[in-house]
């Protein structure tokens, strides 16, 4: 099977996945139904399947009239082919695509695609849980998820506090023989090129004809898949300048867009698409000449979001009244009557693209220490919602493009160059969320509002929401190197693009701001991820960072985002403790291994395991606290497990002559299992300098770390984990 891309050293999965993943998918079952296990019985089910499932159930069934099996098939069609209004609760997107089948177009894939692995599916109506879904899939068991992992059970319950992905995980013998990993490439198709011309009318009526130029990756495909919102109806489709046939069905059924191809695509050989399609759904107003984009990664035929990189060249025409930022370059801007055109190239591969479009005022600054153009887009009017609580936001826009100017100086020097020559940063209609697309960023209304327009829209709730607004534009720039330039592997590895971007977020205010509020940046993410949810749940307790999006379940909804994004960062930002040079008082150590893992991953996709890899190519040996010249022990207790330890520290100090001290401490580590270990720094308080004098490595509860040492001053105090450098469930500090 093709892989795609990947770095070196990141083929073979390290055992930890293969041991862990069966008892975390335990965990996960447990989350929805209190049990480890699943035992159910059905008296209808559907099987749908290339495999020799037939054979099976010939010999082995015992035949029953047909007159039942009729009514149940109609039902499951009817079923099937009903697009809910209301998606499950958490990421609603992700999970409602898991849900939602074109049995009959996979079933022709399956089927006309010769080297396409065979594929079962059963669909269950069970005594307690009314429909069960079973799938082994070889291109993946939830290919929406971008998980590698074939075998899945899915509940699905509208509106049910049982509904979701249960279990997802290799199969049995990829365990057993160590060749289970999230490398696996479900595309058949490599697509390199895609010529997009797309009107926008003056009613924000979409049109576009895209041309799309791929690369077959298998021999007798003839059955492709592509992502595009429903809303979007294609009327026609070229293959190779002749006509050819697709599968879309009503806009409120099924999901998916397949062409079903004249000819058997050949390996190797390059393919041309031609794809025509329209609707009204991608664009609506918002007032004050404000509009929102929908759909911003289905709004044109794709192998899947964030799946497949390619170069890009774009047309646009619109209305001239509006103004249109897209990514990569822009080759042409120009006026006929009353319609606008625009034009955008990127020689760079992307891994998505999108536009936004507004009564747009528009700034530009060059910056020589980048070679970079930022751009700002802000309308000129606020939003119909807060027209008549809020003054423009155009005021703002410079402060946000010279914000987005310091944090990629500031990330260049953390992360290495971007290979992208702008970047544009967008004022969107929604108030409290941003979002990144390579060289074009969706910043929220409140980003561009000062803090007085935010208190008279917010009230008291305004000193809370400040914090985001800090964090906001920083976070999105990040993404432009975790998200874009590096990308992620699959559902497991997305810490890496969201929790990296919150990590550099958090240097962002260390280099910008007061020491304090860097400080109060990590003591934020640690109580998050320390608070209860209404229904008890810890958030760290729900589960590990490795299971990502299904740690949302109905009583766990918001873990998913209250670990990927503040625990990866504080991962990271321990690893970045962990490689601290404290002789030279040097992060120069965890800056080389970010700058190669940049370099190593260059519009690549990065795994967890690729990662560590990095990490260990720069280990440093006061890292190697299992003697193996390993990570795995700080992977196995960070990324995929769940413990958190808690510190006590009793010391004394006695003054000696000539101004010195003598320190005599004992740091003890509690609440964790015997084989924890974790580096815990030492500091020393001088009036206003914190001063690190080095490390206490503790394994387990039973073996505290005594210090006596002589100091060549007498600190004001002496203190442990005083940058949370370990992610601590609670520190104690008793001076004797």
């Amino acid at each position: 099977m093709p892989r795609r891309e990947r770095s070196p050293g990141s083929q073979t999965p390290t055992p930890t996945i293969s041991r862990s993943a069966i008892p975390l998918e335990a965990n996960i079952i447990e989350l929805y139904i209190d049990a480890t296990s699943v035992n159910e019985q059905f008296d209808e089910a559907v099987f749908c399947f290339t495999d020799d499932t037939a054979s099976a159930i010939r010999n082995g069934g015992v035949p029953t009239s047909s007159a039942g099996a009729a009514a149940v098939l109609s039902a499951f069609r009817k079923r099937m082919r009903s697009r809910r209004e209301t998606p499950v609760s958490g990421t609603e997107a992700t999970l409602n695509g898991a849900f939602m089948d074109n049995i009959d177009a996979e079933l022709l894939a399956g089927l006309l695609n010769r080297d396409r692995p065979e594929f079962f599916s059963a669909y269950m109506k069970g005594n307690r849980f009314k429909d069960l879904r079973f799938h082994i899939r070889p291109f993946g068991g939830v290919p929406q998820l971008l998980s590698p992992e074939e075998v899945a059970l899915i509940n699905y319950s509208p509106r049910g506090m049982k509904e979701g992905i249960w279990y997802l995980a290799h199969r049995k013998l990829e365990y057993e023989n160590g060749s289970a990993n999230s490398l696996e490439d479900p595309r058949v198709v490599d697509v390199k090129h895609y010529k997009i011309d797309a009107n926008i009318a003056s009613n924000r009526h979409l049109s576009a004809t895209a041309e799309i130029f791929f690369e077959a990756l298998h021999n007798g495909t003839r059955v492709v898949k592509f992502g595009l919102v429903p809303s979007l109806r294609v009327s026609d489709v070229t293959f190779e300048d002749a006509p050819t046939h697709f599968v879309q069905t009503g806009e409120e059924k099924d999901s998916g867009f397949y062409v079903i191809l004249p000819l058997v695509l050949t390996k190797g050989r390059e393919y041309r698409l031609v794809v025509n399609d329209s609707g009204d759904k991608v664009i609506r107003t918002a007032g004050g000449g404000n509009l929102s984009v929908g759909a911003r990664s289905s709004w044109y035929p794709s192998i899947g979001s964030f799946v497949d990189r390619a170069t890009y060249e774009l047309n646009f025409s619109y209305p001239k009244r509006f103004v249109l930022v897209s990514v990569g370059n822009r080759v042409y801007e120009g006026v006929s009557g009353k319609t606008a055109h625009s034009s955008w190239r990127s020689d760079v591969e992307l891994k998505v693209a999108g536009f936004n479009l507004g009564d747009f005022k528009r700034m530009a600054i060059e910056d020589e220490t980048t070679g970079m153009v930022y751009e700002g887009y802000a309308t000129k009017r606020p939003p119909a919602s807060l027209s008549q609580m809020v003054m423009s936001p155009t005021p703002m826009m410079k402060a946000a493009v010279f914000k987005s100017q310091v944090a990629t100086r500031l990330f260049r020097g953390w992360f290495g160059p971007l290979p992208y020559g702008r970047l544009s940063v967008t004022r969107q209609a929604s108030f409290g969320s941003g979002q990144s697309w390579p060289t074009l960023i969706y910043l929220p209304v409140s980003a561009f509002l000062d803090s007085t327009q935010r208190h008279s829209l917010i009230g008291n709730s305004e000193f809370m929401f400040s914090r985001f607004v800090q964090e906001v534009t920083p976070h999105e720039v990040a993404h432009q190197w975790w998200g874009h330039l590096v990308g992620w592997a699959t559902y497991h590895d997305q810490w890496i693009s969201e929790g990296f971007s919150d990590f550099s977020a958090g240097l962002f205010l260390q280099a910008t701001g007061p020491r304090d509020k860097y400080i109060q940046f990590l003591r934020r993410s640690q109580e998050v991820i320390l608070e209860k949810n209404p229904f008890g749940f810890r958030t760290n307790d729900v589960g590990p960072l490795w299971m990502g999006h299904r740690l949302i379940t109905a009583r766990t909804a918001s873990a998913y985002r209250k670990l990927i994004y503040p625990k990866g960062g504080f991962v990271l930002h321990m690893l970045r403790q962990l490689m601290f040079d404290a002789q030279k008082a040097s992060d120069e150590p965890f800056i080389r291994m970010m700058h190669d893992l940049v370099n190593t991953h260059h519009n690549k996709d990065a795994s967890t395991e690729s990662f560590k890899a990095s990490v260990e190519k720069h280990m440093k040996p006061w890292m190697d606290l299992a003697g193996t010249g390993k990570m795995d022990w700080f992977f196995g207790q960070w990324v995929y497990g769940t413990e958190l330890p808690s510190y006590e520290f009793e010391y004394s100090l006695n003054a000696m002559e000539g101004g010195q001290a003598h320190l005599k401490g004992r740091i003890s580590q509690e609440g964790v299992s015997d084989g924890f270990r974790m580096a815990v720094p030492v500091y020393v308080r001088l009036k206003d300098r914190l001063i690190r004098i080095g490390a206490g490595n503790l394994i387990g509860t039973d073996s505290p770390l005594d210090i006596n040492m002589q100091l060549p001053w007498m600190p004001e105090s002496v203190e442990i984990n005083s940058l949370y450098d370990v992610l601590a469930e609670k520190v104690t500090i008793k001076r004797q």
